[in-house]
C-alpha cells in the first residue's frame, strides 16, 4: 500500500512540475505576443496588428489543446487520444486557412504571431538551463 501512495505522490509531483513549466511557457508567450503587438503599432496597419494577434492566439490555443491531450496520454495513461490529436490538427489547418483566406491579415505578421510560442519555449528552456547550472554550482 505504501508503494502505491509513493507512486501516486511521485506522479502528482511530476505532473505539477510539468504543469508549472507549461504555464510559464504560456505566460512568456503571451508576454512576447504583447511585445510584438506593441511593435506592430509602428507599422500603423490594422492588418499587421490583427495578423500578430491572430497568429499568437492560434499558437497559444494550439499549445493549450496539445497540452491537454498530452496530459491525458502521459499522466492519466489513456491511450486513445490519437483521434483527438488528428482532429486538432485538421481544426488548426482549417483555422489557419480561414484566417489567411477570408480575413485581411498580413501573412508575415501572422507567422510572426505564431512564432511567439517558439520564442516563449526557447526563452523558458534557456532560463531553466541557467537555473539548473546555478543550482549545480552552488
Amino acid at each position: 500500500m505504501t508503494g502505491t501512495n509513493a507512486e501516486i505522490n511521485s506522479s502528482t509531483g511530476a505532473r505539477q512540475r510539468e504543469t508549472r513549466k507549461l504555464v510559464s511557457i504560456e505566460k512568456r508567450s503571451v508576454q512576447i505576443l504583447f511585445f510584438f503587438l506593441l511593435a506592430s503599432v509602428w507599422f500603423q496597419s490594422g492588418s499587421v496588428s490583427l495578423g500578430v494577434v491572430l497568429g499568437g492566439g492560434v499558437a497559444i490555443l494550439n499549445f493549450r489543446w496539445l497540452w491537454r491531450i498530452a496530459e491525458k496520454v502521459f499522466f492519466e495513461e489513456k491511450k486513445f487520444y490519437a483521434v483527438q490529436a488528428l482532429l486538432k490538427f485538421f481544426v488548426l489547418v482549417f483555422m489557419v486557412f480561414c484566417i489567411l483566406r477570408f480575413m485581411k491579415v498580413n501573412p508575415i505578421a501572422f507567422v510572426v504571431g505564431i512564432s511567439t510560442l517558439l520564442a516563449g519555449i526557447l526563452f523558458e528552456v534557456i532560463r531553466e538551463s541557467l537555473r539548473t547550472e546555478r543550482k549545480g554550482n552552488a
